[in-house]
């Protein structure tokens, strides 16, 4: 059903101007900074996104703007999540609308809803979605919803679902997943673990560091098909040096302090109540910013 969504697919920030507006030149550079990273597709919206921190408004504004930049050159999934059924309808008739090639939705949070409610919520916006396929987003660190083996199972078995993002540490999970579903399309959700996550099953990945270094986990992807392991493992590592700093930073200031040093982003800003990137780390930073770039130059 959903062939044409496997594989690496940077999960979009959002830039905003020093006013807290989206910045829509910015957003238009980082599309095409991504895009010329040679990755499969862009995920849009979703929690690096800073999606949560936006109106209804905004996140359309986002997805239209990408689909200017990008449709027909990527797959593009639009993370229409939110708590409120109505909202992540009205975002997955305006992906639809914008041609987007898939939505996408975490489970309802904050609220203890039942596991029957999560389902309703999702035939809803599937409802709403013009026939695109759903990527269920399974995260239960942040969302609090933990979900059992089970439950994921009827999830990804609802009539139009086609892939499952699994932002989870739990690769036992990962595999049973996989051998109970070899058709679904399976994502990979935290980027430290991306080379285990395929070795578990995983198809391709959705991350956040993608957008500074996506042709790095394009090369773990190609070395886990042709069986080398041990370069699919120093690839790993080597991302993971990136994602030490970025956690000690702030994962999603860090990453747009480091754009900003690439000339993708006007300014490193995150929307309140996410501050700045602590002055002490700025140089190391700016130093990473320039070895990624000259990287990047080299291939």
């Amino acid at each position: 059903m959903a062939q044409n969504l496997r594989g690496v697919m940077p999960a979009l920030l959002t830039p905003f101007n020093p006013q807290q507006q989206i910045d829509t030149d910015s957003l238009r550079r980082l599309v095409r900074f991504n895009i010329e990273q040679g990755i499969d597709g862009l995920y849009v919206g979703g929690s690096t996104g800073e999606a949560f921190l936006q109106t209804t408004q905004e996140r359309e504004q986002v997805l239209e703007i990408v689909a200017e930049e990008a449709k027909g050159k990527v797959t593009l999934i639009a993370h229409v999540g939110g708590i409120s059924t109505h909202e992540s309808q009205t975002l997955a008739s305006a992906a639809h609308r914008y041609g987007f090639d898939a939505v996408s939705a975490v489970t309802p949070f904050y609220y203890p809803f039942s596991f029957n409610e999560h389902c309703d919520h999702y035939r809803a916006v599937i409802d709403s979605s013009g026939g695109l396929p759903m990527v269920v987003y399974n995260i239960p660190a942040l969302s609090g919803v933990k979900l059992s083996l089970e439950q994921i199972d009827t999830l990804i078995s609802l009539p139009g679902v086609g892939a499952l993002k699994q932002t989870s540490g739990d690769l036992y999970q990962m595999e049973q997943i996989r051998r109970a579903h070899p058709d679904l399309v399976l994502y990979n959700g935290y980027d430290e673990i991306f080379a285990s996550g395929l070795l578990a099953g995983a198809d391709g990945g959705i991350g956040s560091t993608y957008n500074v270094m996506g042709w790095r986990y394009m090369a773990i992807k190609n070395a886990v098909q042709e069986g080398d392991v041990q370069r699919a493992r120093q690839l790993q590592s080597e991302c993971n040096k990136v994602i030490d700093l970025l956690i000690k930073v702030g994962v999603f200031r860090g990453l747009k302090t480091i754009l900003h040093y690439m000339d993708v982003l006007a300014v490193p800003l995150c929307r309140k109540p996410f501050a700045s990137v602590e002055e002490q780390y700025l140089p190391e930073l700016k130093a990473l910013a320039a070895q990624l770039q000259k990287e990047r130059a080299a291939l």
